[in-house]
C-alpha cells in the first residue's frame, strides 16, 4: 500500500503570523495596510543595530544600509556593496517552463534525484496538485520547514491555490514531516489541527 493510501484527513485549528511594521504614520491609523512599510535602522547604546519594518522586496537594500551604517559606526574603511548583481542560491540560466520543478532553479535536479531514487517520493500529494512527497522532504531537509504551515503555505503555496484541498493534504504532509523530524503522533495531530484552523480562514 502506498503512502497516499494509508492517510486520511481530520478537523482542527491553527495560527496566523504577521510581519512586524516599523510605525504608524499617524495616531489614527488602526489597520496594518495603512501603516508605512518603510524600514528604520536603530542603534542602541551598546552599538547594536536593529532593523524594524521594511518589505520582503527591499531586503537587499535594507541589508546594504545596515552594513554601511555598521561600517560607519565602527569606523571601518568604506567599501562599495557588491551584492547588487550577486547571484543568489538557486540561480540558473537553464529554465524549462514546461517543467513545473523549474521553480526550484538549480535545486531542481536534486529534487528529481529524490524522486528517481525512491519511487514513493514521486507520489503526488493530491490529484488536484502536482506537488510530490519529495518536495515536502526537500522543504524539511533544505528549506528549514518545521511545520505543516511552512510547507503548504510558504513552500509549495497550496494554501493560497486551494485552501480546501490543502486541508485534505495536511495529514499527509504532517505524516511525512513527522518521519523526517522524528516527531510522534501527537505532534502530527496538533499540526493538522493548527493548519486546518488556518486554512478555514481562506475558505469563503
Amino acid at each position: 500500500m502506498s503512502l497516499m493510501e494509508t492517510l486520511s484527513s481530520s478537523e482542527g485549528f491553527g495560527l496566523k503570523k504577521e510581519q512586524p511594521l516599523a510605525a504608524k504614520r499617524n495616531k489614527n491609523e488602526t489597520k496594518t495596510k495603512d501603516i508605512s512599510r518603510r524600514h528604520k535602522l536603530v542603534i542602541s547604546p551598546s552599538g547594536l543595530i536593529s532593523i524594524t519594518g521594511g518589505k520582503w522586496t527591499t531586503y537587499r537594500q535594507m541589508a546594504q544600509e545596515t552594513v554601511d551604517l555598521g561600517i560607519k559606526k565602527i569606523g571601518l574603511s568604506k567599501k562599495n556593496c557588491v551584492t547588487k548583481n550577486l547571484k543568489i542560491h538557486g540561480h540558473t540560466l537553464m529554465i524549462d517552463y514546461n517543467d513545473r520543478l523549474y521553480l526550484y532553479g538549480s535545486d531542481r535536479e536534486k529534487i528529481q534525484e529524490l524522486q528517481n531514487d525512491i519511487p514513493e517520493y514521486a507520489e503526488i500529494l493530491h490529484p488536484r496538485f502536482d506537488f510530490t512527497v519529495a518536495e515536502v522532504i526537500w522543504a524539511v531537509r533544505n528549506e528549514m520547514a518545521v511545520t505543516v504551515e511552512d510547507v503548504l503555505a510558504r513552500r509549495v503555496r497550496a494554501l493560497i491555490l486551494d485552501a480546501r484541498t490543502s486541508k485534505e493534504i495536511a495529514p499527509i504532509v504532517a505524516h511525512i514531516m513527522a518521519r523526517e523530524l522524528n516527531k510522534d503522533e501527537t505532534w502530527e495531530t496538533d499540526q493538522v489541527e493548527q493548519f486546518e484552523k488556518l486554512s478555514n480562514g481562506y475558505i469563503i
